[in-house]
C-alpha cells in the first residue's frame, strides 16, 4: 500500500509533516474502518520502516500483550467525534527490538482535512525524534495540534505565551485566550519556578537541556498537575515566529516515579535494618555488598568485605554448602535455601539460614543475593524439642494431646501399641470416655474435667481400658489444660504411666502384710479387720456373728518329736482342711502358732456354729500323712457369739478373749472338745479384768509382799534355805495367795517387774538378816522364776545389778524354774542357763516328775538341785507307786551330783519316809508354813526335824 498523498487539504498535510519532525513523535491518521491512511515520514527513523511498510504491517506491529488494550483505545476514541484517548503500547522495530510509544489519539472522522483519528506516538526513550516529526509540516501542525491532547505553546523572547492549542482546556482547564498574553512561568510551582526558569532560557539562548524538563503546572481550578515539558527554537520559522513548548501531562507516570522511589527508598530502609543481612557474592563466591551498616554475626561490614563466603563456615557444614552454592552460580535464576552454621566474631558457632538467589542476569544486581539470618535461638528451641520430641517417643508413659473438645492431635508410641496404632496410622476419631472403664466415667464426667476446667490440672491413679479386652490397666495420670493468652483452653495434655507393676507388688505386700507366709491365711491383723466390719455389719442387719478359736492338742510334742520342717506342713495341711469344711462366706485365720480362728457371719442361730465347729473337728479326725509320717492330731474349739441385743461395747478383741476363754474351758474338760463362752466365764474373765487392773495399781502402791518357807536340811535339821513366795496384800480381799495372780500377771506380763521386785526384795532381807546374825551358819535363798522371766534378756543384767547392790554372794542365791518351762524351748533354755551360770548362781529345777524331761537333757542342763514335785510327795507311805518315783527322783539327783529338794511334805509319815530315802532337803506346811519377812529371825538357827527313825 503506498503512502497516501492526497485527501487531507494540502495545508493540514503540511502541518502533520511538520509535527512530525517534533522529537520522538510519530503522527498516523487512520480511516474509521480502521484503515492505516496516512503516516508521518519519521516512521523511518523512529520504528526503521518505510511509510508503505508501516501503513501496511501497522496492525501487526502492536505488541501481542497490548493488543486488547490498543482495542480498548480505538473503540475509545472511535466513540464519538473529537473524542480523545492515550495508550501505551510496544511496536516493533524494524529490527525486531520492540519501542516503547505513547500514542495519543484524537477522533477528527469528520474533519474536512483529515478525515480519520490522528494518532500521535511518541517513542518515549528517544525525544529527540518526536521533534524532528513535529517540523514535517506547518499546515499538519496546527491542524494536529488543535486535535491533540498535549498541550501545545509558543512562547515569545519574553516568555510570554502567544498561542496555546485546546489542549489547554483539556488539560489545565483554561480557554486559549486565557493564557494568551501570560507569563509561562506564572503557571509553575513556586518549587519548580527556579527549574523551569533555567532550562527554558538556556534553550532560547541556543543550549536547551539534553533531557525533558518536568515541572509541576496550576490548573485553573487551583490543583497541580505534573508536565513533562520539550520544546523546539522555531522563532526563525515564517509560521510559526516563536519557540514552540509541547507539555504533556505526566502525573501518573510521575507519581509512579515518585512510588518507585519510595519504594526503593523503603526498600534500602528495610534491608539497612531488617533482621536479615542482605548480602550480594560474586560468582566465585567473595562477599561484594553487606545490606545495612551493622555487622554480620559479630563482624564488622569493613571485616567481611572482599573475603570468601564460606571463609567461617563449620568444616562439617562446608561440603554440603559448597556443593549448594555451586549449582545456584551455575544458573542464573536459581536459589537455593541452606541452614549451616557459621563461627560468630565472638567465637562462638551460630546457626544461619540463608535463601541465595542467582541475579546475575539482572542488571540492577548483577550478582548472587544472599539473604542470611541468623536461626540460632530457633534451632537450638528447634533442639530442645526434638530432645522433648524423642523424649516423648522414647518414654514408656502413654503420652496424649488432644483439643479442647476432646479430639486426638498426638499420641506417643506407647500410647499408640497400646491403642493397636501403627506409627503412620491416622489417629481415630474416638470418645475418650471409651478409654475409661464404666466405673471410671462417673469421675471424668464430676471430678477431672471439673478440676481441669477450674484449675488446670488433675493428677492420681486411674484405670483404662485395654482395647479389645475386658482388662483395665492401672495408671497414674497428669493431667493439665493449656490456655492461650485470652485464657481459652488450647488443648488438653495426659501422661499416664502404668503401675501395673507396682500395683501387684503393693498387692503382694500387702497380702504378705494381712497374710500368714506359712497357711496363705488372714493373719492376725486382716482377722481384727474382718471382724471389725463384720460386727458393723451385724449391728446394720441385726443379724448373729460367732467367732471359733481353735488350738491345737499336743502340737508342741510333734514339733519337738518331728522337727519344726514337719510341724510346717502339718500346720498348712491342717489350714487347707479348714478352709474346705467352712461356708463359703466364713472366714478361716491363723492367729499365730498353733491357734486359728474361724468367723462366721450372717447366722440363724448359735446352733449353726456349733454345727461348723463339729465338722471342724470331723475335719481334723483324719490321719495327716506328712513325708511318709502318719500324724493325728485334734483341737480344742471355744465359741463367742455376738448378739445385737447385747453389750453394745463388745469389741473384736473382746470377742477375741471370750473365744479364748472359752477354748482354754474345752481343754481343761478333756481336749478334742467345745466350749462356749457364757455367763460363767464372762464373770471370771471380768473378775480377772479388775484383777490385773488392780496388780498394775498394787505394783504402783507397794501392795507386794515377799513371805519366807523354810527349806530344811534333812540330815541336821537346820533351816539351811529360804524359799521366797509372793502374797498380795489387797486393800479389799486381805492377804492374796499367789494361785489368785500370778496366773494373771504371767498372762499380761507384769510377772517380770514383779519377779524383780521379789528378787530384790529377797536379797535384801538375806543382807539383813547376814547382818544381824553375823555367826549363824550361811543360809540360801530360793527365788521362783517364770517362763516370762526366763525369756526376758535383761535377766542376768537385772539379777547382777541386785546382787552388786544388796551385796549378796550368788551361791546364797538359787533360782528355781520348773520342769514344763526349761522343756518348752530346750535350746533356748540351755542359753539362758548358761548366761545365768556365769553369774555363779544355783538353779534348781521345781516340780520335777511332771513335765515329761528326757534324762539326756536334764544331764545337760547346768542344774544343781532337783525339786521332787509335791504331788509325789503327797503319795509317800501309801501302797500306790508315789514312793517308789520319789526314791528314783532322789537317787537320780544323786547320781548327777544334784541336790534332792522335797516339796509339799505335810506329815511326818512322809517326812519320815524321805529321810529313810535319803533326801536332802525339804519344805511344807509340816514344817513350817511360809511366814512374814519379819518372823524369819525367829526360825533361823533352830533345829526343825527329829532324828529319822531306822
Amino acid at each position: 500500500m503506498e503512502a497516501r498523498r492526497a485527501g487531507p487539504m494540502d495545508g493540514a498535510l503540511e502541518l502533520l509533516e511538520l509535527l512530525g519532525h517534533l522529537p520522538g513523535h510519530l503522527l498516523t491518521v487512520i480511516s474509521a474502518e480502521g484503515q492505516p491512511t496516512y503516516v508521518t515520514p519519521s516512521v523511518a527513523e523512529s520504528l526503521g520502516y518505510t511509510p508503505e511498510e508501516f501503513l501496511e504491517q501497522l496492525p501487526t506491529l502492536v505488541h501481542p500483550e497490548d493488543l486488547e488494550q490498543s482495542r480498548a483505545a480505538w473503540r475509545g476514541v472511535m466513540a464519538g467525534p473529537d473524542a480523545r484517548v492515550a495508550v501505551t503500547v510496544r511496536l516493533r522495530h524494524a529490527d525486531g527490538s520492540w519501542r516503547w510509544v505513547e500514542a495519543v489519539g484524537v477522533n477528527a472522522v469528520d474533519h474536512p482535512a483529515l478525515g480519520g483519528v490522528v494518532w500521535n506516538y511518541r517513542d518515549v526513550s528517544e525525544n529527540v525524534r518526536a521533534a524532528a516529526t513535529l517540523a514535517a509540516s506547518e499546515r499538519r501542525f496546527r491542524t494536529m495540534l488543535e486535535q491533540s491532547y498535549d498541550l501545545f505553546l509558543i512562547v515569545g523572547g519574553d516568555l510570554t505565551i502567544q498561542w496555546a492549542n485546546p489542549g489547554t482546556t483539556t488539560t489545565m482547564g483554561y480557554e486559549p485566550d486565557e493564557v494568551t498574553g501570560v507569563n509561562v512561568l506564572d503557571f509553575v510551582h513556586p518549587d519548580d519556578h527556579e527549574l523551569a526558569a533555567r532550562n527554558l532560557l538556556a534553550a532560547l539562548a541556543g543550549t536547551p537541556p539534553p533531557e525533558p524538563t518536568v515541572v509541576r503546572a496550576r490548573r485553573r481550578d487551583g490543583s497541580w498537575i505534573w508536565v513533562d515539558v520539550v520544546g523546539a527554537d522555531l522563532r526563525d520559522h515564517e509560521m510559526v515566529g516563536g519557540f514552540a513548548l509541547c507539555l504533556r501531562e505526566v502525573t501518573h507516570r510521575q507519581e509512579a516515579e515518585l512510588r518507585v522511589r519510595r519504594s526503593e527508598e523503603r526498600f534500602r530502609a528495610l534491608v539497612q535494618n531488617a533482621a536479615d543481612s542482605i548480602v550480594v557474592l560474586a560468582s566465585d563466591g567473595t562477599i561484594e555488598y553487606v545490606g545495612g551498616e551493622r555487622q554480620l554475626f559479630g563482624r564488622a561490614v569493613d571485616e567481611v568485605l572482599g573475603h570468601d563466603s564460606v571463609e567461617w563456615v563449620h568444616p562439617d557444614d562446608l561440603p554440603r554448602l559448597a556443593g549448594e552454592l555451586g549449582e545456584v552460580v551455575s544458573m542464573p535464576g536459581a536459589s537455593r535455601q541452606s541452614t549451616f552454621r557459621v563461627l560468630s566474631g565472638e567465637g562462638r558457632w551460630r546457626w544461619a539460614e540463608a535463601t541465595v538467589t542467582n541475579m546475575t542476569d539482572n542488571a540492577a544486581v548483577g550478582g548472587i543475593v544472599a539473604n542470611v539470618r541468623d536461626v540460632t535461638e530457633r534451632i537450638e528451641a528447634e533442639q530442645d524439642a526434638q530432645r522433648l520430641i524423642q523424649l516423648f517417643e522414647a518414654t514408656e508413659d502413654h503420652v496424649g494431646i488432644t483439643d479442647p473438645d476432646g479430639r486426638l492431635l498426638l499420641l506417643n508410641a506407647t500410647a499408640r501399641r497400646h491403642l493397636g496404632l501403627d506409627p503412620d496410622q491416622p489417629l481415630p476419631e474416638v470418645d475418650l470416655r471409651s478409654f475409661f472403664p464404666p466405673w471410671e466415667r462417673h469421675r471424668v464426667d464430676h471430678e477431672l474435667i471439673p478440676a481441669l476446667i477450674e484449675r488446670g490440672s488433675w493428677s492420681g491413679e486411674l484405670e483404662i481400658a485395654r482395647p479389645g479386652t475386658d482388662e483395665t490397666i492401672p495408671v497414674l495420670a497428669q493431667l493439665l489444660a493449656h490456655r492461650d493468652p485470652e485464657g481459652r483452653i488450647e488443648y488438653f495434655s495426659a501422661v499416664l504411666r502404668d503401675i501395673s507393676e507396682r500395683k501387684a507388688f503393693e498387692a503382694r505386700l500387702e497380702h504378705a502384710a494381712t497374710h500368714d507366709p506359712l497357711t496363705g491365711l488372714p493373719n492376725r491383723t486382716l482377722l481384727l479387720d474382718r471382724l471389725t466390719m463384720a460386727l458393723a455389719r451385724a449391728r446394720r442387719h441385726h443379724t448373729l456373728a460367732a467367732v471359733l478359736f481353735l488350738d491345737l492338742d499336743h502340737f508342741k510334742v510333734i514339733n519337738d518329736s518331728h522337727g519344726h520342717s514337719l510341724g510346717d506342713q502339718l500346720l498348712a495341711a491342717i489350714a487347707q482342711r479348714l478352709t474346705a469344711a467352712l461356708r463359703p462366706d466364713d472366714t478361716v485365720a491363723r492367729f499365730g502358732g498353733d491357734e486359728f480362728v474361724v468367723l462366721c457371719e450372717e447366722l440363724r442361730n448359735e446352733t449353726q456354729a456349733l454345727v461348723v465347729a463339729q465338722r471342724i473337728l470331723k475335719a481334723l479326725e483324719g490321719v495327716f500323712e506328712i513325708g511318709g509320717t502318719e500324724i493325728f492330731v485334734g483341737a480344742s474349739i471355744g465359741i463367742s457369739y455376738f448378739r445385737v441385743d447385747g453389750d453394745g461395747e463388745t469389741t473384736s478383741e473382746t470377742l477375741l478373749r471370750e473365744a479364748d476363754a472359752a477354748m482354754y474351758r474345752a481343754k481343761d474338760r478333756g481336749r478334742a472338745q467345745i466350749a462356749v463362752f457364757d455367763e460363767t466365764l464372762r464373770s471370771r474373765n471380768l473378775r480377772r479384768l479388775d484383777t490385773e487392773t488392780a496388780l498394775r495399781r498394787a505394783l504402783e502402791r507397794d501392795e507386794l509382799e515377799v513371805h519366807f518357807q523354810p527349806i530344811v536340811d534333812l540330815a541336821s535339821g537346820r533351816v539351811r534355805e529360804l524359799e521366797a513366795l509372793v502374797r498380795w496384800n489387797h486393800p479389799d480381799r486381805g492377804l492374796l495367795l499367789p494361785a489368785e495372780f500370778i496366773p494373771i500377771a504371767e498372762e499380761t506380763g507384769l510377772i517380770i517387774p514383779i519377779g524383780a521386785r521379789v528378787l530384790e526384795a529377797a536379797c535384801e532381807e538375806l543382807a539383813r538378816w547376814e547382818h544381824a546374825f553375823p555367826d549363824l551358819q550361811p543360809v540360801n535363798i530360793s527365788v521362783n522364776l517364770s517362763g516370762r522371766q526366763l525369756g526376758d534378756p535383761g535377766l542376768p543384767d537385772q539379777l547382777a545389778g541386785i546382787m552388786a547392790r544388796t551385796g549378796v554372794q550368788p551361791e546364797r542365791i538359787v533360782l528355781e524354774i520348773t520342769e514344763s518351762v526349761l522343756m518348752d524351748d530346750v535350746e533356748f533354755s540351755h542359753q539362758t542357763l548358761a548366761r545365768l551360770k556365769t553369774l555363779r548362781v544355783r538353779l534348781a529345777v521345781d516340780d520335777f516328775g511332771t513335765g515329761y524331761s528326757s534324762l539326756s537333757y536334764l544331764r545337760t542342763f547346768p542344774v544343781d538341785v532337783l525339786k521332787v514335785d509335791r504331788s509325789f510327795v503327797a503319795g509317800l507311805g501309801t501302797e500306790g507307786g508315789d514312793e517308789a518315783i520319789v526314791a528314783a527322783i532322789i537317787r537320780l539327783a544323786h547320781t548327777l551330783g544334784l541336790e534332792a529338794v522335797a516339796e509339799g511334805v505335810e506329815t511326818a509319815a512322809q517326812l519320815e519316809r524321805l529321810q529313810v530315802l535319803g533326801c536332802d532337803l525339804a519344805q511344807g506346811y509340816h514344817l513350817s508354813r511360809p511366814i512374814p519377812a519379819g518372823e524369819v529371825t525367829s526360825v533361823l538357827g533352830r533345829i526343825m526335824v527329829t532324828e529319822p527313825r531306822r
